[in-house]
């Protein structure tokens, strides 16, 4: 999701587990509901989790990206077109150890300014330069460090400390991969 030329990612909330000092980000997005369109999908899903619609925007050229990160050019005829497709495999230790699955990611923009934040899923949003977006697959950063290097802070992160190592997770990483090789 672009947000004043950067790109948007929440900071995870309060019932998500993250290793002490470190938070992780990523996309706004989550699970496909019963019944429900992906891009149905995409719209509650920023509404529940930032207060605000989104307008999803078509993208030239979809990706393919397999769990060995090769990536791929698809033809996609859906539109809007999502930007990629990235195939997962739950990792070990979780309940769904070794399953695949697979994330959709969409082009987007608020259609207004996020006010609210649903706190146990998100603790702020923060909008990271192109750059920042690459580099986040080399090293994991402080709050501070993002900042002084340009991120803009969207809402939240009052009770985040700027020592706190935030680093990437599904369509963060995802994205940061497809910037770094295209």
């Amino acid at each position: 999701m672009k947000y004043k030329d950067r790109y948007l990612f929440f900071l995870a909330g309060s019932r998500h587990a993250c290793f002490t000092g470190e938070i992780f980000y990523a996309g706004i997005g989550g699970h496909l509901e019963e019944g429900e369109s992906f891009l149905e999908c995409a719209h509650r899903e920023a509404k529940e989790e930032i207060g605000v619609d989104i307008e999803i925007i078509s993208s030239d050229i979809t990706y393919y990206i397999s769990e060995s990160r090769v990536l791929h050019k698809l033809d996609v005829k859906d539109y809007p077109r999502p930007l990629a497709i990235f195939k997962m495999i739950h990792p070990k230790g979780t309940p769904r150890e070794g399953q695949i699955y697979y994330i959709l990611i969409y082009n987007a923009k608020l259609k207004n300014e996020p006010t609210k934040l649903k706190r146990d899923e998100v603790q702020g949003l923060i909008a990271l330069t192109e750059k920042q977006v690459i580099l986040s697959l080399e090293k994991k950063p402080t709050l501070r460090e993002l900042k002084e290097e340009g991120a803009i802070i969207v809402l939240g992160t009052e009770s985040i400390n700027d020592d706190t190592i935030l680093y990437p997770i599904g369509t963060a990483k995802a994205l940061a991969y497809i910037l770094s090789v295209t």
